[in-house]
């Protein structure tokens, strides 16, 4: 088919002016979608790592307890507080863990020194998440978003069993202290919260999400309003 001169100038005109904004709006908002969702996923990554590698520190504590027949000591200065929380950050400044391993439990029992095959661990954990809470025993850290000393907080929670050093001990048969960490992101994006636990005699180790703002549903409106018709 042969164009006439008339179909043939429409068939070469170009985009217009107001075609050429609509794209390059749709394109930027595109974009924007694709910047906000990385950004948000890299957010909750921080925290998610954190805690994937402090399971892995207290299996890489337990493994280098049993393989060198020495204690190991990992230590908690952010948890800390006194006189030790001091010593800690002097020996260890900026670092959330430490790792130490008895140097000779015969010529020198008690004396702990830094394990360096754990620094990876340090460093890692260190930049991505913060202790904000440690106990010791059996009992659980409660599921609340409330830490203890803001508003809302259990007050009987600063009474929770703790060892007197923020601190969990494996020992070369295998077996270690039972305790549990409360980790928070470093960033004030992420407002949830994991706990990581692990019980020492089976080394079994348990993660678990205790607050998230964002799963936190408000009362339903009719919910409200049938509590309003109910009280006197």
């Amino acid at each position: 088919m042969r164009l006439t001169p008339h179909n043939a100038s429409a068939a070469k005109r170009g985009y217009t002016l107001v075609e050429l904004l609509l794209a390059g709006v749709l394109v930027l908002a595109l974009l924007g979608a694709v910047v906000f969702n990385f950004s948000s996923g890299n957010r909750n990554a921080s925290l998610d790592e954190g805690a994937t590698q402090v399971e892995a520190l207290f299996r890489f504590a337990r493994a280098h307890a049993a393989s060198t027949g020495k204690q190991v000591r990992i230590l908690f200065p952010e948890a800390e507080s006194g006189d030790n929380a001091e010593l800690l950050a002097a020996e260890a400044p900026g670092a959330t863990v430490r790792v130490t391993s008895e140097l000779d439990p015969i010529g020198a029992p008690g004396v702990f020194t830094d394990v360096p095959a754990a620094a990876n661990f340090v460093t890692s954990i260190s930049d991505l998440v913060s202790i904000q809470q440690v106990q010791s025993g059996e009992a659980p850290i409660e599921n609340s978003s409330a830490m203890p000393g803001e508003p809302g907080a259990d007050p009987d929670a600063s009474a929770a069993p703790r060892s007197a050093f923020a601190s969990a001990t494996f020992y070369p048969d295998g077996t270690g202290d039972s305790i549990e960490v409360l980790l928070a992101s470093r960033g004030d994006q992420d407002a949830r919260r994991f706990s990581v636990r692990v019980t020492g005699i089976t080394g079994a180790i348990r993660r678990q999400l205790i607050a998230d703002p964002a799963t936190e549903a408000a009362p339903s409106a009719s919910a409200t309003e049938a509590a309003a018709e109910v009280a006197p």
